[in-house]
């Protein structure tokens, strides 16, 4: 008995041991509780607990302000690798530099390559493929609400892509909103809402709204079924679950599904890659295509990702 307590006082001991000198990944997430925020930190979260490393997430609440001093703060706690979510790199300037002089690599999720950023991800394409659907379903004549946020890099991105594709055609006519965060879902049904009441349902043009992702899209929907309209084409991106049954259910036309899950699993590695090349690492994009999923793929998407 003596022994094999003797035993299990040593496993303890190795096992604390162990615990105590597991490497951190400090998560930097622009919003906690958004759909893709979540998919991006559980793909990263899963494979840094494989590797054996804890995570710490902070929730900046889209404040850039916040997102420098998490960035400070796990600094000072020494954690091993910082991953920001959704910023742009320039907006992180002074949590880039107490990481630089902490020696502590940083990953972003949609930002850009800048020094001390050993990885990030391209929001670009998603965009792209969003808005071509929708032009595609309105053509060359139409009115377009465009919800935007500019705090985002993925929207950010997003938004360029956009523009890109609407740009040269003169009978497209936009009107960019900018959406408030908190309360997206809030804003995305107010500004729908006073978009609405001047682009009447009989106006003799095709209508159209498109938003950098998905949760202001799910208060425009609300704001289209209040005013029983059913004449506008709406296009989003993020491929969220609640945006992916709004498809289903024919509340919106189609989301671009984004697969963050991946997309932070595959950042995780890249840290590990980089911490192991040291000075030899090159900074990468990693860039995965996604999905449009409109009512005619819909069931076969969510069969494929019954997840989401």
């Amino acid at each position: 008995m003596r022994k094999l307590s003797f035993a299990a006082a040593a496993i303890a001991c190795v096992l604390s041991a162990s615990a105590a000198n597991a490497k951190t990944l400090g998560i930097v997430a622009l919003l906690a509780n958004d759909a893709l925020n979540i998919d991006v930190i559980g793909g990263a979260t899963e494979a840094a607990k494989a590797a054996g490393w804890d995570v710490k997430v902070v929730d900046t609440q889209a404040s850039a302000d916040k997102a420098n001093a998490a960035m400070n703060t796990l600094a000072v706690e020494h954690v091993d690798a910082i991953f920001v979510l959704a910023f742009a790199s320039s907006s992180i300037g002074s949590g880039l530099e107490a990481a630089r002089q902490a020696h502590i690599p940083v990953a972003t999720w949609g930002g850009e390559l800048v020094p001390g950023i050993v990885v990030t991800t391209s929001g670009r394409q998603v965009g792209d493929d969003s808005a071509k659907f929708l032009l595609g379903k309105v053509g060359d004549s139409a009115d377009i609400l465009a919800l935007t946020f500019h705090p985002g890099k993925l929207c950010i991105d997003r938004g360029l892509a956009f523009e890109e594709a609407v740009k040269g055609k003169s009978d497209i006519k936009v009107t960019y909103s900018e959406v408030t965060v908190p309360g997206q879902v809030q804003s995305g049904n107010a500004l729908a809402q006073a978009w609405l009441t001047t682009h009447p349902a009989d106006g003799g043009r095709k209508l159209g709204i498109w938003s950098c992702w998905d949760e202001p899209t799910t208060g425009a929907v609300a704001a289209l079924r209040q005013a029983g309209r059913t004449d506008v084409v709406i296009s989003s991106v993020n491929g969220s679950p609640q945006a992916l049954q709004m498809v289903k259910d024919g509340d919106m036309t189609a989301t671009t599904w984004q697969p963050a899950y991946e997309e932070g699993k595959q950042v995780f590695q890249a840290i590990l890659d980089a911490m192991a090349a040291g000075d030899s690492w090159t900074p990468k994009v990693i860039s995965i295509p996604g999905t449009v999923v409109s009512s005619e793929n819909v069931d076969q998407f969510m069969k494929d990702h019954p997840s989401q």
